[in-house]
């Protein structure tokens, strides 16, 4: 299983980002390996259709679960194509942290978008 946190830094002891689509890195934990791995967003410069592309990465890096901060319909829509579940983390945590919070099931599953998306 592998699970992406969007974060602002490129290690796991990075703060968290507050935005999915244009975070800076998508830090990926391998649950099998035990191993993280920063991927660049290069979707975070798009002018438009930054969600769909930052899921074109999670889902191309093959990526079961994105923990992020909140979701746009287009992002949240992407996700399910791609069948990767989201969760929405806290702010202010590192990305270390909110991964703890995932395996103590103490993240909401995202079901429905929670931004407008942004353009």
């Amino acid at each position: 299983m592998k699970i992406a946190i969007s974060s602002s830094e490129n290690n796991e002891n990075s703060k968290v980002s507050d935005r999915f689509a244009r975070s800076e890195y998508f830090i990926i934990y391998d649950h099998d390996k035990l191993s993280f791995e920063a991927i660049v967003n290069t979707a975070k410069d798009e002018g438009s259709g930054a969600g769909g592309k930052a899921v074109k990465i999670l889902g191309d890096a093959g990526v079961d679960i994105a923990l992020v901060p909140e979701l746009g319909p287009k992002a949240l829509e992407a996700l399910l194509a791609f069948d990767i579940k989201s969760y929405q983390y806290p702010r202010e945590k590192t990305v270390k942290e909110v991964l703890y919070l995932y395996f103590e099931k103490k993240l909401p599953e995202l079901l429905i978008s929670t931004s407008k998306g942004k353009h």
